[in-house]
């Protein structure tokens, strides 16, 4: 039997993909029965309660259904799936045995099968980027942004603020950012009370994308439990979590409640352990260090606390 991949379909491999994003524990699926393939896609939406599928699947059923629209013509796969099994009625998926595993048993079909399925999806998410991960682009937005982090600590003329975070993959990572023009780091040993302010500014301010890449993991625990797939599939996955993230933002979406079967406090110590200390490498280009200590000279020296 080869299924064929209409639009209820590739809902469900959006909806399994989603389900592997947030899940580390056995799970069982959705009952669909075979007739499950003519299903539409809001009748496949409906089987779950509101709060129930935003338990699940970390967003709400107007965001998937949006997001659906957005990159299905991504999503045919040659047509098809190429299967010699009909679609389960009803699996348990165990992600912790395996996240291709549990889109295989899911859909019927092979784990390379599933494997392929996994990444286009992932990719067709992660594809959505420039519409949902971008700098400000006019000068009006940067000034706007510039205001906004303004507010925050007074550190003056940011539009974006980097931080790091442990993801487990089967390769090692990487080291930290060092000091650039555009990439301002802390000082290593603050002298004055103008480098202290400084310090203390960019700290409040990098604290922004600490608490994002918090929340980012709380939502998509995969995300700190860890990957079993090499780093080329693994980056679209993450890509696509932060496109997934900033579109239930922009979709209005709350925090969504703790995912089931994970343990709170498991996952707040994966959270915790996955941050990174910043230590800013120095920079021995003279007009690199200019350009913080100028910085330093013309505003913080000047900043008055209240």
């Amino acid at each position: 039997m080869v299924p064929m991949l209409n639009n209820a379909k590739l809902a469900l491999f959006l909806l399994d993909l989603l389900n592997c994003y947030c899940t580390h524990n056995n799970r069982t699926s959705i009952r669909m029965g075979s007739q499950g393939v003519g299903l539409s896609v809001q009748t496949i939406l409906r089987q779950w309660t509101i709060m129930g599928f935003f338990r699940r699947f970390r967003l709400t059923k107007p965001t998937v259904a949006a997001l659906l629209e957005e990159i299905e013509d991504g999503l045919v796969y040659n047509n098809q799936i190429e299967s010699n099994d009909p679609v389960v009625a009803h699996t348990e998926i165990f992600a912790s045995n395996g996240h291709q595993t549990s889109i295989g048993d899911f859909i019927g079909c092979h784990q390379s099968t599933a494997s392929r399925i996994i990444n286009k999806v992932s990719r067709a998410i992660a594809n959505l980027r420039p519409l949902y991960v971008k700098m400000p682009q006019t000068n009006i937005e940067k000034l706007q942004t510039q205001e906004e982090f303004y507010r925050v600590a007074r550190f003056p003329r940011v539009i974006g603020v980097i931080d790091c975070t442990h993801v487990k993959l089967q390769s090692p990572g990487d080291s930290g950012y060092g000091l650039r023009r555009f990439l301002l780091t802390p000082l290593l040993n603050p002298q004055t009370r103008g480098d202290q302010l400084y310090n203390e500014s960019h700290i409040r301010t990098r604290n922004i994308i600490e608490r994002v890449n918090g929340i980012l993991k709380r939502r998509f625990p995969v995300l700190a439990y860890g990957f079993r797939c090499n780093v080329e599939n693994v980056l679209p996955i993450i890509v696509a979590t932060t496109v997934l993230y900033n579109k239930a933002r922009r979709m209005g979406e709350d925090e969504p409640p703790p995912a089931e079967g994970i343990d709170e406090n498991i996952l707040e110590y994966l959270v915790d352990q996955g941050n990174i200390p910043v230590m800013g490498e120095e920079n021995n280009n003279r007009n690199v260090l200019n350009h913080r200590q100028q910085i330093i000279e013309h505003f913080f020296n000047n900043l008055n606390i209240h």
